[in-house]
């Protein structure tokens, strides 16, 4: 099952050339965007290696165990509850930002609730199925979409409404000193392996290292699609008049012998997949991730069975509650800016669990 590490990398990696990660990156575009790229890519492939590194020296084991064995219960709890709040917090920001999506370019009529509990209600059904099951699930998916995103991402650079001019422009602008949102928006795009927190338990992490080095390739030419592609098409200055700059590139693009003409709705039909997917996996970790604060383990297991699956659904529901107050409660550009500061949090707690991951790992026998 090893490959399907490579497969939910490869998701975030996806799902964020249009939802959040942009919107950041063409932000802070005359401000080093461009030098955080190129410094991303070197971070998060460090941050790559370093923490498989670290789980690699814990076979079968999740984050939850690992800590059990490691630290007390008074620093062990509250870490586990802050790293799975977290984690669901990343797909909680996804499903709302898609539900903008939708109401923008599909229906604009529907109420964003209702869209957003429509989401959220096959969210909280799959995240509360095995991890085996939803890493399954994320093959077929994944096997499904990289080929059309990559065809989108031919589609757009072939275009003849993409002119290489407008990039070269930005050549003025290398040299600028980034902005640390901008490499916290940029790392974002390798924090799929965070996965392995809990996936460890059903993959050889061993395995990983050999092939590694295909990470941060995949990387470079995501992240290059994602910022430098709406220049291509928008121009410099225009590229920060959009909202969600890709959405309205593949709308400008045609298949004229396909039996769907638009790309549009190709977008919209293949990006709701993987949104619905990323909000399963993030939230199914989390939730693994604070059944090992919750859910004791000095019980009978039939006992355990009982409280995991009331734990499960009580938590989910409460999640999905949240989620609808948020969004009843932010507009877009409110929401915007609270992804941007959980960007700027996440990326030092990033750092943090790394770190901590690969030195306890050194006192580990092998």
């Amino acid at each position: 099952m090893t490959r399907h590490f490579f497969y939910i990398v490869m998701l975030t990696m996806m799902l964020n050339i249009i939802l959040n990660v942009p919107m950041v990156l063409v932000q802070d575009r005359f401000h080093g965007s461009i030098i955080s790229i190129v410094i991303s890519i070197i971070i998060g492939s460090l941050f790559i290696f370093l923490f498989i590194i670290g789980m690699s020296r814990f076979p079968k084991k999740g984050l939850p165990e690992i800590f059990h064995e490691k630290f007390p219960a008074y620093i062990r709890n509250p870490y586990l509850v802050f790293l799975g709040i977290m984690w669901m917090a990343s797909g909680t920001f996804a499903l709302v930002s898609y539900s903008y999506v939708v109401k923008l370019y599909l229906n604009p009529e529907m109420n964003l609730l209702l869209i957003l509990g429509f989401l959220l209600f096959i969210i909280i059904f799959g995240a509360s199925k095995k991890t085996d099951s939803i890493l399954y699930l994320t093959e077929i998916i994944i096997v499904i979409a990289a080929p059309m995103v990559a065809f989108i991402l031919f589609k757009a650079i072939t275009s003849k409404f993409f002119y290489f001019d407008h990039i070269k422009r930005m050549g003025h602008f290398i040299w600028q000193i980034p902005s640390y949102s901008s490499i916290s928006a940029a790392t974002y795009i390798f924090i799929g392996y965070i996965n392995l927190a809990i996936v460890n338990r059903f993959i050889d992490s061993r395995k990983l290292i050999k092939v590694l080095w295909t990470l941060p390739i995949i990387g470079i030419f995501v992240l290059c699609s994602t910022f430098f592609i709406p220049m291509g098409f928008l121009g410099v200055n225009g590229v920060n008049d959009v909202v969600f700059p890709w959405i309205f590139i593949t709308d400008s693009l045609r298949m004229e012998f396909g039996f769907i003409e638009r790309v549009l709705y190709l977008t919209l039909c293949l990006y709701l997949l993987l949104v619905l997917l990323f909000g399963i996996i993030t939230w199914h970790i989390g939730l693994k991730l604070l059944e090992g604060v919750f859910i004791g383990k000095n019980t009978s297991a039939k006992t355990n069975i009982k409280r995991e699956k009331l734990f499960t659904f009580v938590f989910l529901i409460g999640m999905g509650v949240l989620t609808l107050i948020l969004q009843a409660i932010t507009n877009q550009r409110q929401f915007f800016y609270i992804v941007k500061l959980w960007l700027n949090i996440r990326f030092p707690a990033e750092f943090m669990l790394v770190v901590l991951v690969y030195l306890i790992s050194r006192r580990q026998k092998a």
